[in-house]
């Protein structure tokens, strides 16, 4: 393997890095748990990381895009983009409330898989067979209620909790009174309402993103060289963490992101006769590749201008992160075999 390495300033390390870390009815297709002692992906596993691998794939079956209705964020203002974004389990819209304006949208966003709300939550109620909680300490205009998912055939909750998800009203303007009633969740609860019904629908809606219909642990089917000593899913269904052979911790994200920049961004490297892109912080080598085309989620009638419409404009990206840059190289060329479409 050879390997380019250039200095990358702390502001797009900082930028890189945070890529990284962006009814109690049943999951219609979900899997279920296969009996103890059967390996995974070549790999024996616990009972415990059987059960959260079947947690994480139920969550990956629930396309955010096929809970949040477009026709229904229509109703609160004019959509400028809609679609999935970050780490594929989310998906947002960007619209121009009543009485605003492009320059201060709002997002909306329903995300679902996560192992638990990242917020500081206030008290949980029951809303159509599941748990919510809202945030707490919101900002003006602004509210997100997490949502517990349904539970997973064959999984029991005393060997996996299971995973959330959230819906999130966020007042780009920080909060300008356009919330309906002075209710700064109505419009929350309003799309929570909508996602709710969809969780109880059997139809499932699948994302047309190859890379979202993936499990980033199938990467240890490549890695047998190297030695896995365990695996399971990150905090979002489109994480795995590694320990490799050793107690090297390592991580396979997959997710959408802003294609790099031309200049002053991570380095074009080239391993083993293939691109990728590279920078490494002070933790880890972190280790990149793009494929499939730039997804766009804005909406031909937008009227924000070009320069804000670049956010909106993704790509399907695998990153791959170790301490050791010899380990992340090896991750990510098991990775390219893998997932590279």
């Amino acid at each position: 393997m050879s390997r380019s390495a250039t200095v990358v300033s702390p502001l797009v390390a900082a930028l890189f890095t945070v890529l990284l870390v962006s009814c109690s009815g049943t999951v219609v297709g979900a899997p279920s748990v296969p009996g103890a002692g059967e390996p995974v992906y070549g790999q024996p596993v616990s009972e415990h990381t059987r059960a959260e691998l079947a947690v994480a794939a139920a969550a990956r079956d629930l396309a955010p895009c096929g809970l949040l209705d477009e026709d229904l964020v229509a109703s609160l203002g004019q959509v400028t983009a809609f679609g999935p974004v970050g780490d594929l389990s989310t998906c947002h819209a960007e619209l121009v409330p009543p009485r605003g304006t492009p320059a201060n949208p709002v997002w909306v966003e329903v995300a679902v898989g996560e192992r638990e709300p990242t917020e500081r939550t206030g008290a949980g109620e029951a809303t159509a067979g599941l748990e919510v909680r809202p945030a707490a300490g919101a900002l003006p205009g602004t509210c997100t209620l997490y949502f517990s998912l349904p539970p997973v055939p064959g999984v029991q909750d005393d060997v996996a909790a299971g995973r959330w998800g959230h819906v999130s009203y966020l007042d780009g303007a920080g909060g300008t009174g356009d919330s309906a009633a002075g209710d700064d969740c109505a419009e929350a609860r309003t799309v929570l309402g909508s996602v709710t019904d969809r969780l109880r629908s059997p139809v499932r809606i699948r994302s047309d993103i190859p890379l979202a219909q993936q499990d980033p642990c199938r990467v240890v089917e490549n890695m047998s060289e190297r030695g896995i000593e365990t695996f399971a899913p990150g905090s979002r269904p489109y994480e795995c963490l590694l320990t490799l052979r050793g107690g090297v911790e390592a991580s396979v994200q997959l997710a959408l992101s802003p294609e790099p920049p031309r200049a002053g961004g991570p380095d074009a490297v080239e391993l083993d006769g293939r691109p990728f892109t590279y920078f490494r912080d002070a933790v880890s080598c972190h280790y990149y590749f793009y494929p499939g085309a730039v997804f766009d989620t804005n909406l031909p009638s937008s009227p924000v201008s070009e320069r804000d419409k670049r956010s909106n404009r993704l790509t399907a990206s695998v990153a791959a992160s170790a301490p050791n840059c010899d380990d992340a190289e090896t991750l990510v060329l098991a990775s390219a075999e893998m997932f590279d479409y």
